[in-house]
Order: C-alpha cells, then structure tokens, then sequence
C-alpha cells in the first residue's frame, strides 16, 4: 500500500476511536456504556441508557464531525487525492465501529458516515434517508429495520447511479465515479456488518410473537 495512504487510513482510524459515547455516560453518569443497554458505544444506547435527549444529540453531532474532521485531514494532507479521501473516509467508519480503545467494540457507525458523506456527496445522505423512511414506514416500524434498509439501498442505488450525477453531486474531486461507489460499498459494508446483530434479535422477537399466536 502506499505510504500515504497507510498514514492516512491510521490517522483516519485514530479519529475514529475518539470514544464519543463512553466519555459522556462517564463524565454524567458514571457508567461505562459497554455494560448498559444494548452495549452498543453510539447515541442510541446512549439515550437508552440516560434517558437524555440533549446528552444523546450531542454524542450524535461529535460523532458525525468525526466523520467531517477525518475527509478533511486526508484534504489537508493530500489534496484532491480522492483515494485518501476515500481511504480516512473508510478508516473513521472501521475505527468507531471497532475501537481499539474499548477493546474492539463500537457503536454502529452511522453517525459518523454521516458525517463522512456530508463532506464527501450529500446525495448519499438523501439517498439513505429515503430508503430509511421507506424501510421504517413500509416494513416495520423498527430503527435497526430501517437502517438496514438504507444501508443496502444506498449501496445498491449507488451502483445505479449515472456517472453525470456523482460528478455534479460529489464535493470532492472524483475522475472516476466507480472509486466513488467502491468508496460507498466500503462504508455500507462497515455499517451491516454491525448491523446484524440488532437485525437478528429483531427476528428472533418476530419468531417469539408468531410462536405465541
């Protein structure tokens, strides 16, 4: 791999693990949130677990600017280099979903790709809202349902993309709009993988409710 881009994926990862959530349930309730709720270190457990709306919008906003610091360190660093973009891009998503500082646990990353692709295309942003409001509404009414959702669309909807479109939506220089949905196949892969989990409990509670009836 190339040098630069080594450094940048560490620095991006490094980021990544500034451990947003367990800082603020220590500092206000003195709990490590690995131990609470679901044991998910992101907004949503965070708000589970406290109950405060404010505690967790600021956890969700520190961890989307994450995203925002790490796309413009690889531009401070690198230019319009889009693979370090891509790469610190990628790198803040594995670094808060699998924290080394915690022992490898994480939260779920969405807050932080948010962040991400509010810097790099915000057309993903709309793309992911709607597929999450369509999973949400029209599946059930579940978050983990509708993120999942969002998750695969946006990244199957991005293969289908025009390449005029990523060209004139994208904020970053981009040559190639297939590095652009490699870039979001990357991240969408981070965020269903910790999906899973939450994914298979929902399941399993369908299964418990259809066994009751």
């Amino acid at each position: 791999m190339n040098l630069g881009l080594l450094v940048i994926g560490l620095i991006g990862y490094a980021i990544g693990c500034i451990p947003t959530a367990w800082i603020a349930m220590k500092l206000s309730h003195g709990k490590d949130i690995r131990n609470e709720g679901t044991g998910n270190v992101g907004a949503h457990n965070v708000y589970d677990v406290s109950g405060s709306t404010w505690l967790s919008i600021t956890v969700g906003v520190v961890d989307a600017i994450k995203g925002v610091a790490a796309v413009y360190v690889a531009q401070l660093l690198h230019g319009d280099w889009f693979a370090a973009v891509a790469v610190s891009g990628t790198a803040v998503v594995l670094g808060h979903n699998w924290n080394v500082l915690l022992r490898f646990k994480g939260g779920r990353g969405l807050a932080t790709a948010t962040g991400v692709f509010a810097m790099v295309d915000p057309l993903f942003l709309i793309v992911w809202w709607i597929t999450y409001l369509t999973g949400y509404f029209a599946i059930r009414k579940n978050v983990h349902v509708g993120s999942m959702t969002a998750i695969i669309g946006t990244a199957v909807l991005a293969w289908s993309t025009p390449d005029r479109v990523i060209r004139d939506t994208t904020l970053v220089v981009c040559h190639d709009p297939m590095q652009m949905r490699l870039f979001v196949a990357a991240v969408s892969l981070l965020l269903f993988i910790r999906h899973v989990e939450p994914i298979r409990e929902v399941l399993r509670t369908m299964s418990f409710s259809d066994d009751e009836e």
